[in-house]
């Protein structure tokens, strides 16, 4: 309880503690608001985490914000591997560069959440500062959909210099918008991410709650302006396990069922039809049948590499594919696998599932708790599909693994008595005003 109250009493800046804040605005900012020093390109969300990663590091290490336990540790081992994998491909120098870069983005979005999101309390004011900001981004990406201007992104970096929005195809008569990201698509899973947070903890699951509900519109209607289908297979793949949840919510065993019920899709699809599951799931969450049609590219040249190169990858080198395909690898968990080999890959993916399933174990929760829950789950869920077939970088690729530690507090978090559902214990009987009176001595 301690942790807590530390987090707790913190200055907090939108109801959130200030790193937190700081570490949202600045993932808010264009990548033209960027320092070049030597060949590292400084960001704006960069510098806030490499401000705070050596004081986070020894927080952790020091257990004053809860004692260390297995995730964390696949997270420092992670990135341990990683430096491993880029030192073997560009020597000492540039392994240390490149993976430093790297473990200030992987463990210290992961330790900003970890050790910034410490109670129930903390984790709906980030939920709450998160579709705050999501919210926001409509009064310019709205215009910017309708008008083909992109206000955010084109402002900010004419202002200072950088690079403006590169021209992508409308799609459904709507310029694909960008916000202050790089790629409608970075917009888009940014905007997704806040399905379940503003469903489940901001409207507490209720659909009579209009305030709340409107704020889980907006969240819609801010994923529909990127016209991207990651970002809409972010949205279904979270709207559909809420609404097995609201359904199927007091049958025991209903996780377990939907687990089994998607294994049994695999198996069928794999049986009955000509084309593999990836290529089936590619070809229907895809906007266009050449973008389908390159993705399933990627994944065989991808696949064939990891096999060439499986324990520490190919670094930051290039990968074999034909001469007409672009560099550009749309699929993130085949992005870490090629880079770093399958050992950082195994580890990431023992990190996210691994902490979804022991926070899933604890029982006699309260209910605030478990909406936060599946808040958390659900977002990490949507992320982990779409993810194969979108590349996370850049702030997406900090925002998950923010969103990966913001569910740590669940491990070891205590309600307080009060809250604990279960029989409330019996009243002491009350002394008779004659007990109450002092003995006398004499």
């Amino acid at each position: 309880m301690a942790a807590v109250a530390s987090s707790s009493s913190s200055r907090r800046i939108l109801g959130v503690p200030v790193p937190v804040a700081l570490f949202f605005v600045a993932m808010m900012l264009p990548t033209a608001v960027s320092v070049n020093l030597g060949g590292l390109r400084l960001s704006a969300y960069r510098m806030v985490l490499i401000v705070m990663f050596l004081p986070m590091l020894v927080q952790l290490l020091s257990g004053r914000k809860g004692r260390m336990h297995l995730f964390d540790l696949l997270v420092l081992a992670h990135c341990g591997w990683a430096i491993l994998a880029l030192i073997k491909w560009g020597g000492l120098a540039q392994g240390i560069e490149s993976g430093g870069i790297y473990v200030v983005e992987f463990a210290g979005a992961y330790l900003l959440a970890r050790l910034y999101v410490r109670s129930y309390e903390d984790f709906a004011a980030v939920a709450r500062a998160y579709v705050m900001l999501v919210l926001a981004t409509l009064i310019f990406t709205v215009p910017e959909a309708l008008t083909g201007i992109h206000i955010l992104h084109d402002g900010i970096s004419g202002a200072l210099g950088g690079p403006m929005a590169p021209y992508i195809d409308p799609r459904m008569g709507l310029e694909r918008t960008f916000g202050p990201f790089d790629h409608p698509i970075l917009y888009g899973v940014f905007s997704a991410s806040a399905f379940s947070l503003a469903y489940f903890v901001i409207a507490e699951r209720r659909l009579m709650n209009f305030k709340g509900m409107a704020k889980v519109i907006g969240v819609g209607l801010a994923t529909f302006m990127s016209a991207s289908g990651g970002p809409y297979v972010v949205l279904m793949m979270q709207g559909f396990v809420a609404a097995w949840e609201r359904v199927l919510g007091k049958i025991k065993g209903r996780w377990a069922a939907l687990f089994t019920l998607f294994g049994l899709t695999y198996i069928a699809i794999d049986l009955f039809s000509t084309k593999t599951p990836f290529h089936v799931f590619v070809n229907n969450f895809t906007f266009s049948p050449q973008s389908a049609y390159n993705r399933i590219l990627i994944f065989e040249f991808g696949t064939a590499e990891v096999a060439r190169h499986p324990i520490f990858g190919i670094g930051l080198g290039d990968w074999e594919r034909p001469s007409w395909m672009s560099d550009s690898m749309d699929n993130f968990w085949l992005v870490v696998a090629v880079r770093y080999g399958l050992p950082a890959f195994l580890m990431l993916v023992a990190l996210l599932l691994g902490l979804i399933w022991t926070v899933g174990q604890r029982k006699n929760l309260p209910p605030e708790w478990r909406r936060a829950r599946h808040a958390w789950a659900f977002t990490l869920f949507g992320i982990t599909v779409a993810a194969a077939t979108v590349h996370l970088w850049n702030a997406l690729f900090v925002l998950f693994l923010f969103l990966i530690g913001a569910g740590a507090w669940l491990l070891d978090a205590r309600p307080e008595p009060q809250n604990v559902p279960g029989p409330v214990p019996a009243a002491k009987p009350k002394l008779p005003a004659r007990a109450l009176r002092p003995a006398r001595l004499f």
